[in-house]
């Protein structure tokens, strides 16, 4: 089936948020001022569809958002060198040669993916770390969380609410109080998707650019999402990772499998985020890529055990880790 095109008609709030943010640390084209990344479409005669530019460095970035500013939507400053722009076919082929592109991606439909829960409930766990739920935003209110959880950002412009309820079982699944598997971590909501279930792969890595520019360790963020073969998503994941935040990732089967980096794949990655907040409040200085060596992916019944003794045994069960 062709994937969908569609795009929230609203960037403005994120957009001035995110150039807010990035007029300390990054030098925007005066021409995307002082909405980094929100500009308004021309009209052409030409159809143009909207694409995610990865360029091979920032410099080569900005040069080429001076060249296409009149039609960049949203300009990375810290997720990866790169900005979601409209292309026409013509543009798209003169971008695909340019040696300056790393990779060009169409902006696509990015929909939320269902885990499982975990099997026993937990009394203590994830203290002094914190949980960036990338998803459809965290009911906050929700007793099971207390003051643990905050609306941290919404890249669609809206105010954090979680319409569908995904993030928020996300969330419960994580952290929550009853049966969360780490139920002291702290809930960051990092909303990305849109009321009506889904979102798209430029608000998804909105919401990884502003991660990366306010993440303070012991840090995880959860991506229970669709967006796999973006090679957008890898570079931004892969950027977050090396910042020293742990990823976990929904995978399409029940294998678990970790990256070399530190990014962890399965179809439990909330229980994977609370297994990593329960070591890193032990293990706070641990590195990423050390936590994805440290987790044994392997299927078991009963409860999620660690030794504090050792911080290489860390024995994820339950769940079909």
């Amino acid at each position: 089936m062709p994937r969908r095109f569609g795009l929230p008609s609203v960037y403005l709030a994120a957009a001035v948020v995110t150039a807010a943010a990035t007029a300390v640390t990054t030098t925007v084209p005066l021409a995307m001022t002082p909405a980094s990344g929100l500009a308004g479409r021309p009209q052409v005669t030409e159809p143009t569809r909207p694409y995610i530019v990865t360029a091979r460095d920032r410099a080569a970035a900005r040069d080429l958002v001076g060249e296409m500013r009149w039609r960049v939507r949203r300009y990375y400053t810290a997720a990866l060198p790169g900005f979601a722009t409209w292309l026409s076919a013509a543009e798209e082929a003169e971008l695909r040669a340019d040696p300056r592109v790393q990779a060009l991606e169409p902006d696509r439909q990015i929909h939320p993916m269902n885990g499982r829960r975990p099997a026993v409930a937990q009394t203590a766990g994830g203290k002094g770390v914190t949980v960036y739920v990338v998803d459809s935003g965290v009911d906050i209110t929700r007793g099971e969380f207390g003051e643990r959880a905050w609306r941290a950002f919404d890249a669609t412009g809206g105010t954090g609410q979680d319409c569908t309820g995904h993030g928020t079982q996300v969330a419960h699944t994580v952290a929550g109080r009853s049966y969360g598997v780490a139920p002291q971590a702290r809930i960051a909501s990092v909303r990305v998707l849109g009321c009506g279930g889904s979102g798209t792969l430029s608000d998804v890595l909105a919401g990884l650019d502003w991660v990366r520019r306010h993440a303070r360790g012991p840090a995880v963020t959860n991506l229970s999402l669709d967006g796999a073969d973006s090679p957008a998503l890898d570079t931004a994941t892969r950027g977050l990772v090396r910042s020293g935040v742990f990823v976990t990732a929904a995978a399409d089967s029940g294998a678990c499998r970790t990256a070399r980096g530190g990014q962890a794949y399965s179809a439990a990655a909330p229980q994977l985020a609370g297994a990593a907040a329960r070591h890193l409040e032990l293990h706070p200085d641990t590195t990423p890529s050390f936590l994805a060596s440290s987790l044994n992916c392997t299927t078991a019944r009963g409860g999620i055990r660690q030794n504090p003794s050792r911080t290489s045994n860390l024995l994820l069960r339950g769940g079909g880790l």
